[in-house]
C-alpha cells in the first residue's frame, strides 16, 4: 500500500472526520505540533537515565495521540466519543501525582534554571517547549472552535509534568556521578586497586589457590585484602581447619601492615629480633610465620596480600605464591 495519496498536492489535508481543510490552517498547525512533541518525547524516552520513566513516557505518547485525534476533527466531541477514548480529568490527575511525587523528592529551587545538565534532560527539555507551544496553538483554537476544558487543562499539566521529568533525570545523573566519585574515593583511600573491583580476578586467584593446595593434597582457607589491609576475598575449602579462617585473614592482613612476606617476620620477631613480641603487641592482628605475601603493583605500591593457612607454613607458602604467580599473569602486578 503506498503511502502518498497525491490528495494534499494541492494545500489542503483531510480532518479526522474527512473534512478538508488547509494545511495552514491553526488546527492542522495544533496538532502537528503536538505531533511534533510525540516525536521529541519519543526521543527522550530512548536516551533515559531514570528506567521508572519509561512507561510514564509512553503513556503520555499514548495520550498525545489521543489529543490529536479529537483536535483534527472539525465534528462534535459527542459523535467523536463513540469513536475514540477521550482525554479526561483522571488523566490530568495522573500528570499531577507523578509532579507530586517527584517534587517531594527533588530539591527545592527558587531560580531559573538552564534546560538539561545531561543529555536525556535537555531533550525532556526540548519536548516541553514544543508542548508550550501546541498549548499556544490549542488556547488560540479555542477561540475559534470549541475545545473542552480538559484538552486545555491536560497540554498545561504535561509541560510541567515534562519539565520536572528533566529535573529528575538532571538530579539522578548528579547524584549517580556523585556516588561514583565518593566510592572511587574510598577505594583510592583504601588502597584498593584493580583487584578489588575484578570479581573475575578474584576468582581466578581463589582458583589457582585452591588448585595448587589439590596438587598438595592439602584444605586451606585463602584470603585476600586490599592496601589497607581489609576483607576482600575469602574462601575455604572443604575440610580445611576452622582456626584456618581467621589465620589466613591475619597472615593476609600483615602482609600489608609490614609490606613483606609473612615468613620473613619470623626471625626478627624471635627473642633478640628487632621486632620481638611483635604479635602481642599488636594482640595477634600481625602474625609471623608463613603464608601471608604482600602484593605491589609495576610502581611499587602495595595493593593488596595475599593469605593462605591449613597446611605447613611451607606448603601455605606454595599456595600463596601460586596465587601471586597468577596475579601476575593477569598483570595486575610487578
Amino acid at each position: 500500500m503506498s503511502i502518498y495519496t497525491k490528495t494534499g498536492d494541492e494545500g489542503t489535508t483531510s480532518l479526522f472526520d474527512s473534512v478538508r481543510v488547509k494545511k495552514y490552517s491553526l488546527r492542522v498547525d495544533t496538532y502537528g505540533t503536538f505531533d511534533e512533541c510525540i516525536a521529541q518525547v519519543s526521543v527522550a524516552q530512548k536516551q533515559l537515565f531514570t528506567s521508572e520513566l519509561t512507561e510514564m513516557l509512553t503513556w503520555v505518547q499514548e495520550k498525545l495521540f489521543l489529543l490529536n485525534a479529537e483536535i483534527a476533527t472539525s465534528e462534535d466531541t459527542q459523535k467523536l466519543s463513540s469513536r475514540s477514548t477521550l482525554i479526561d480529568r483522571e488523566d490530568t490527575a495522573q500528570l499531577e501525582k507523578w509532579i507530586d511525587n517527584y517534587l517531594s523528592i527533588l530539591p527545592e529551587i527558587h531560580t531559573f534554571i538552564l534546560p538539561g545538565q545531561y543529555l536525556s534532560s535537555a531533550q525532556m527539555h526540548v519536548a516541553r517547549t514544543i508542548c508550550r507551544r501546541g498549548e499556544r496553538r490549542l488556547t488560540e483554537l479555542a477561540e475559534e472552535v470549541e475545545v473542552r476544558p480538559e484538552l486545555l487543562q491536560f497540554v498545561n499539566r504535561l509541560s510541567d509534568c515534562l519539565y520536572i521529568f528533566a529535573r529528575v533525570e538532571d538530579f539522578n545523573q548528579q547524584q549517580n556521578e556523585l556516588v561514583e566519585k565518593i566510592f572511587t574515593r574510598y577505594k583510592e583511600a583504601l588502597g584498593g586497586g584493580k583487584i578489588a573491583d575484578d570479581i573475575d580476578a578474584l576468582g581466578k586467584i581463589g582458583d589457582a589457590c585452591v588448585k595448587k593446595a589439590e596438587e598438595l593434597g592439602i584444605a586451606v582457607t585463602m584470603c585476600m585484602v586490599d592496601g589497607a589491609g581489609h576483607l576482600i576475598f575469602s574462601y575455604r575449602m572443604p575440610d580445611s581447619l576452622l582456626a584456618s579462617i581467621e589465620l589466613a585473614k591475619r597472615k593476609a592482613y600483615t602482609a600489608v601492615a609490614m609490606k613483606t612476606a609473612t615468613s620473613e617476620l619470623s626471625a626478627v620477631a624471635n627473642p633478640g629480633g628487632d621486632l620481638y613480641q611483635l604479635e602481642t603487641v599488636t594482640d595477634g592482628d600481625i602474625v609471623t610465620f608463613g603464608g601471608g605475601i604482600p602484593i605491589f603493583d609495576k610502581e611499587g605500591k602495595i595493593v593488596g596480600g595475599i593469605g593462605v593457612s591449613g597446611g605447613s607454613v611451607e606448603e601455605d607458602q606454595k599456595i600463596a605464591k601460586a596465587g601471586l604467580a597468577c596475579i601476575e599473569e593477569m598483570d595486575y602486578a610487578r
